[in-house]
């Protein structure tokens, strides 16, 4: 009888069949030798899933799900529901994490079993963990959140220990709905909000060691995309976690520019995305709501500038999208308007 894991690894498949190798080998040489990991195969017609039967052959701590394509959040679910470890974390299928992963956050969860640990992550197998760091996680309270979100990969379902037990009891999922690739988002901002709600003096720890790989150059990666139209979806998200850390963590206003300024970035980016139909159907009613007050006012509240607040205080879509184009791009019209609108706010706002 093989013992009950410590922790499973939930492996989302889907018609990446060269990367997979190198994925499940970094599990096998993990330095933890008692985990799980449940591959869910969403329908791929790659070979991917006869990749994962022949690991699950080789090592019995390897469990497949086979499914319909369903998406990244369906593929995730299955394999949360199917996760025998006291704990969860995620690997995305083109991802590796550094052979020391597992024994680290377990380590560091066993030393404080009301925390969320969280760890960090590189982008060049370079920056992988070879070894413990020595230093100690870095610690943040609901105050903190601001600094939180600047100083871990928050936003990404990976680099993090969830426990399963919480999940079970407070029903947290995926959104099987939303395939836009900003997905993992209200996942993560939901279980901080319910990790808090449970006891506001729990830590999330993060550890200074890189110990996920983040994957930059697979063409196929749904972060990849450039056509991420606006949604209601990303809106209530940007909006929920500024009401979060206003309303509920009490963070500062200073520590959100940051996170404000990536939302304006985003929602000006996916405005430019819709067709012409799709931009009048939810800017009339997104205009109209408190999301938009909220964000708005929050630029003007902290005096900070940023390039499409006064474009999306007065509504001019049409700057908001050339000035996308621009960032995207040759930047010498973003660069213009930037200044330009500084200047005219009187110089007195923070860059």
């Amino acid at each position: 009888m093989k013992p009950a894991p410590l922790v499973t690894v939930v492996v989302p498949v889907y018609n990446q069949k060269s990367y997979l190798p190198r994925c499940f080998d970094c599990l096998l040489a993990q330095t933890l030798p008692h985990w799980q990991a449940v591959l869910v195969d969403d329908g791929s017609t790659d070979g991917s899933g006869e990749v994962c039967d022949a690991y699950a052959a080789r090592d019995a701590r390897f469990t497949v799900i086979h499914k319909p394509n369903g998406g990244v959040c369906s593929a995730r679910n299955a394999g949360m529901r199917a996760a025998e470890g006291e704990y969860i974390t995620l690997l995305d299928q083109d991802d590796l994490l550094s052979p020391l992963a597992l024994e680290l956050a377990l380590k560091a969860q066993a030393a404080r079993p009301d925390a969320w640990v969280m760890f960090c992550h590189a982008e060049t197998l370079q920056e992988l963990a070879a070894a413990p760091s020595g230093a100690l996680p870095a610690q943040y309270l609901p105050p903190d959140a601001g600094r939180l979100y600047t100083d871990a990969p928050f936003d990404p379902p990976w680099c993090k220990l969830y426990s399963a037990e919480f999940l079970r009891k407070t029903g947290l999922a995926f959104d099987e709905t939303v395939r836009d690739g900003y997905e993992d988002r209200p996942f993560v901002q939901a279980y901080l909000r319910e990790f808090w709600a449970q006891d506001p003096a729990a830590p999330v720890l993060l550890l200074p060691e890189a110990l996920y790989y983040w994957e930059q150059e697979n063409p196929g990666s749904v972060s990849k995309r450039w056509d991420k139209p606006l949604t209601w979806a990303q809106i209530h998200m940007f909006d929920d976690f500024l009401r979060d850390c206003t309303e509920r963590y009490g963070v500062p206003q200073k520590d959100l520019v940051p996170f404000c300024g990536e939302a304006a970035n985003i929602l000006a980016f996916g405005i430019t995305c819709l067709d012409a139909a799709g931009r009048r159907t939810i800017l009339k009613e997104y205009y109209a709501s408190d999301a938009y007050r909220r964000l708005v006012a929050y630029f003007k509240a902290v005096k900070h500038y940023n390039v499409f607040y006064l474009p999306l205080k007065y509504k001019q879509t049409w700057l908001l999208r050339r000035l996308t184009y621009s960032r995207l791009g040759a930047k010498k019209l973003y660069w213009k308007c930037y200044w330009l609108g500084w200047y005219l706010l009187g110089a007195s706002w923070e860059r």
